[in-house]
């Protein structure tokens, strides 16, 4: 995990006040070898006198700050414990509830396929989410080493997911990718697949400039203060409770774009729609 900014910040000036003491002391007793021991017990008092408050200060400061990363950390993993834990429930309590429901009667052979049919799906749906769920638990070099080929990111994106709805306008077919094909298309399916639910029947736009794809809908937008937290595991925007789903897809494809160097940015206004720039080349 890289330092934040301000913890950076505070930790070079910690390092800079401590130099700085230690040249205002030592390049007179350099420069000046005949000063005498009084002149130098002088200079190392009013040295230490100036350098421990604000070492004081400093370090003060930057206990603060880890101390806050640290309780950031404690609740974003505390919520996703309690977000993973609620959507595992649901599916197992609708299997149980259809298994209790079959078993209270004899039933027809139609209807235990049905209920069997239904205690199927909800099966599949607990395995995808144990399955993106393991995947966002893999570093970034167990990513990277999952068989990458060269893919020709246009003819992919043809291949793939050109059709009803999907407008692509590609500017360059000759631009390629070292990745995991199966990653590319479930990062990519994720996010268009968000565009194409959110913007009921619109068109989506797929625009590939350079080393930049532009996934673009008129959909319903995400609230200007939700944006960076859409990116979290299990996060769903305040506008999208009538629609299904669990929140992971979108974090999972920025898991596997980012790991593979490529910088994911939101651009999006409510009521007309998002923008998902994804830089292979940043």
């Amino acid at each position: 995990m890289k330092p934040e900014p301000s913890t950076s910040r505070y930790t070079s000036a910690m390092i800079a006040v401590t130099v700085l003491g230690a040249m205002l002391f030592f390049l007179p007793v350099i420069l000046l070898p005949d000063m005498r021991l009084w002149v130098k017990i002088v200079l190392a008092a009013g040295v230490i006198a100036a350098e421990v408050p604000a070492i004081y200060l400093l370090g003060r400061r930057l206990a603060r700050r880890m101390i806050e990363r640290i309780d950031r950390a404690y609740q974003s993993e505390k919520a996703f414990v309690g977000n993973a834990s609620h959507e595992l429930n649901n599916p197992l309590t609708a299997i149980q509830g259809e298994c209790e429901i079959t078993l209270m009667k004899d039933r027809s052979p139609a209807e235990y396929k049905s209920a069997i049919n239904r205690i199927y799906e909800e099966t599949r749906r607990i395995i995808r989410l144990m399955q993106h769920l393991r995947f966002l638990s893999k570093g970034d070099s167990e990513i990277l080493h999952s068989g990458a080929e060269q893919v020709i990111l246009s003819e992919f994106i043809m291949q793939q997911f050109c059709g009803d709805r999907i407008n692509f306008s590609p500017d360059n077919f000759a631009f390629t990718l070292d990745i995991n094909p199966e990653l590319l298309k479930t990062a990519l399916e994720n996010i268009i697949g968000n565009a194409l639910k959110y913007s009921g029947e619109g068109v989506v736009d797929l625009r590939l400039r350079a080393s930049v794809l532009d996934v673009v809908d008129r959909g319903i937008g995400i609230p200007a203060d939700e944006i960076g937290r859409v990116l979290q595991p299990f996060y769903r925007a305040s506008n999208t409770r009538e629609y299904s789903g669990n929140g992971i897809g979108l974090s999972l494809s920025i898991h596997i774009l980012r790991a593979y160097g490529a910088d994911v940015s939101i651009a999006s206004v409510i009521g007309e729609g998002t923008r998902v720039r994804i830089d292979f080349r940043p």
